[in-house]
């Protein structure tokens, strides 16, 4: 069987497109290292709420970190955020359960942004103020590589689809 001249330029660039697709999965191994760092950042995250860790959780940021949580406006500087999430005022806001899900991470050399899903349950008391919520939501995050090759939270924002007073 005799091949004509398109018909090899077709076979050879289908070969060339097959074996460049399978390297495409190879090339990936650069960034593993970071996203396992930046998948333990955020285990890190949702264990510090669960045992009420805010050095743990404080930590994790960076200074001029920003966090937009859900109808509220942006909260700039860790210790903003410290006031916002751990007010001094004799409150207590306990975590009961916080589960989530990483459904993207994508790291780009200093940068890497994560998408994830998160159910959490937690209860306010302050003086004769007391309740509960569970929030069912989307957040996405994005961490900063710092000068020492950690990686910390840099922006985090998030949305709520569901939300329960209880």
């Amino acid at each position: 069987m005799k091949f004509c001249y398109q018909q090899k330029l077709f076979l050879l660039s289908f070969i060339l497109l097959a074996t460049a697709a399978c390297g495409d999965k190879q090339t990936k191994k650069p960034t593993d290292v970071a996203e396992l760092e930046i998948r333990k950042i955020h285990k890190a995250y949702v264990n510090g709420w669960l045992a009420s860790d805010e050095e743990g959780i404080m930590e994790l940021l960076v200074e001029d970190s920003r966090i937009q949580p859900n109808t509220l406006q942006p909260i700039e500087g860790k210790s903003e955020i410290r006031k916002f999430w751990f007010p001094n005022d004799s409150s207590k806001t306990t975590i009961n359960n916080y589960v989530t899900e990483i459904v993207s991470l994508d790291v780009m050399d200093t940068l890497a942004i994560s998408t994830h899903t998160s159910l959490l349950d937690w209860t306010y008391k302050k003086d004769s103020i007391n309740f509960g919520m569970v929030q069912n939501g989307i957040s996405t995050t994005i961490y900063r590589r710092q000068s020492d090759n950690s990686w910390k939270i840099w922006r985090s924002m998030w949305t709520d689809i569901y939300v329960e007073r209880k």
